[in-house]
């Protein structure tokens, strides 16, 4: 991440808590954390992954940037220089597109197997018709059941999830099944969003349950169930905008900023 952390004076120099600070930059960057936030919200979004208020992350943005860690965007200075070599993102993505490859390679190679099976059994099906035998083995086939993680729509509602919630879940399988698995079940897209606007408005400027805005949680069979189960009936009169949903609770200190949630 940064070689030289334990050794630089720059570093050393500073107090435990920017250290501590400076730490979470790195492993936001690491994640590509800072490069999802937008950027309009990006100061509130790393003040939240720092759990400091805005003044100390402007005291913190000062001493970072005097420093020479990072620029005016909170981009950091030099970072590629100071990663080893497995760190870059060349190489995962080299021997992810020679995966690819060779997973197409593999594909291809079933599919003419496929096809010559099939051409082998038409030539069998054949010779028994023309034998006058019927043919007791044979069965209907059924159709593959299509896979939760191939929903259509789940790659939708993920991304409204990352955008929410500043999260970078990838469309993997551990993450799609659950809300594919959902949709399957007769949820809508509108559902969805609907379960993820409540909980984020609830947990995000929450320590201890925002880690919980994940899909594994939000999207699971039962939880999903209940939180659904909780949203306004479609006939009571749309929520104020400008006024907290009755089931936010603002802690001391913070206000509610339309459009954004609470904020401290």
């Amino acid at each position: 991440m940064y070689s030289e952390f334990a050794s630089d004076p720059k570093v050393q120099m500073m107090s435990e808590a920017m250290q501590r600070r400076l730490v979470m930059l790195f492993c936001l960057q690491c994640s590509n954390g800072i490069e999802t936030f937008h950027v309009t919200e990006r100061e509130t979004s790393i003040a939240f992954a720092m759990r400091v208020s805005e003044q100390e992350l402007a005291e913190t943005k000062d001493v970072f940037m005097r420093r020479g860690f990072i620029d005016s965007d909170w981009n950091l200075l030099n970072w590629s220089k100071r990663q080893y070599e497995s760190d870059s993102s060349t190489g995962r993505v080299r021997r992810y597109r020679e995966k690819q490859k060779q997973q197409v390679e593999t594909n291809e190679t079933l599919q003419k197997r496929s096809s010559n099976a099939l051409e082998q059994n038409r030539t069998d099906t054949e010779q028994k018709d023309m034998s006058g035998k019927p043919d007791a083995s044979s069965k209907p086939r059924r159709s593959a059941k299509p896979k939760p993680e191939d929903h259509p729509q789940a790659s939708e509602v993920l991304d409204y999830l990352n955008a929410k919630a500043h999260r970078s879940f990838q469309p993997v399988k551990a993450n799609l099944s659950m809300i594919g698995a959902r949709l399957s079940e007769g949820a809508t897209v509108a559902d969805c969003k609907a379960v993820i606007d409540a909980k984020v408005a609830q947990w995000l400027n929450d320590e201890k349950m925002a880690e919980y805005l994940r899909p594994e949680t939000l999207f699971n069979a039962t939880k999903f169930a209940g939180y659904r189960g909780s949203l306004p009936s479609p006939d009571e009169p749309p929520p104020d905008p400008s006024k907290p949903p009755p089931y936010v609770v603002i802690p001391e200190g913070a206000r509610w900023i339309p459009g954004r949630g609470v904020a401290f």
